[in-house]
């Protein structure tokens, strides 16, 4: 008697979303038992059982790779924990110099500490006029540097 993966007799005590539930729906999709698939990979019944119903648990490379050539679909739509991550660099330090960092903040300070209530127009113009000057040569180093785009 063969029993299927979603049958009462073989339901797990775990709850659903403990349970690897892309390789359970897989097994189903593919009209295989827990016994049949382990047979085909030559593995314990109890072995596929626990890769679907206990959480976290994965097979060997080897096994994995079988277990997805049987049931016609890939280890990453298995198991996406398994799918190597792409390393990303980390972002590249640009050295500011000090200068351009002091006119900065010396610009930001100007415009921060403005009394927007009693500035002229043209005195609220050239502190805005200095931080974005600032800001720009700022960010023109960056992207010269390669870090920015």
């Amino acid at each position: 008697m063969t029993i299927a993966p979603e049958s009462p007799v073989n339901l797990p005590a775990t709850a659903p979303a403990e349970r690897n539930m892309l390789l359970a729906a897989a097994i189903v999709e593919a009209g295989l038992s827990y016994i049949e698939l382990a047979d085909q990979l030559g593995v314990d019944p109890k072995t596929v059982e626990r890769w679907v119903n206990e959480p976290g648990r994965r097979p060997y490379a080897r096994h994995a790779h079988a277990v997805a050539r049987v049931l016609g679909t890939t280890v990453w739509d298995l198991w996406p924990a398994l799918r190597p991550q792409e390393k990303t660099p980390p972002p590249a330090v640009v050295p500011i110099p000090p200068v351009l960092l002091a006119a900065a903040r010396d610009a930001l300070s100007r415009v921060e500490n403005l009394d927007l209530g009693s500035a002229s127009p043209t005195a609220m113009a050239m502190h805005l006029g200095s931080l974005s000057a600032a800001l720009r040569t700022v960010l023109d180093v960056v992207d010269v540097s390669g870090v920015t785009g």
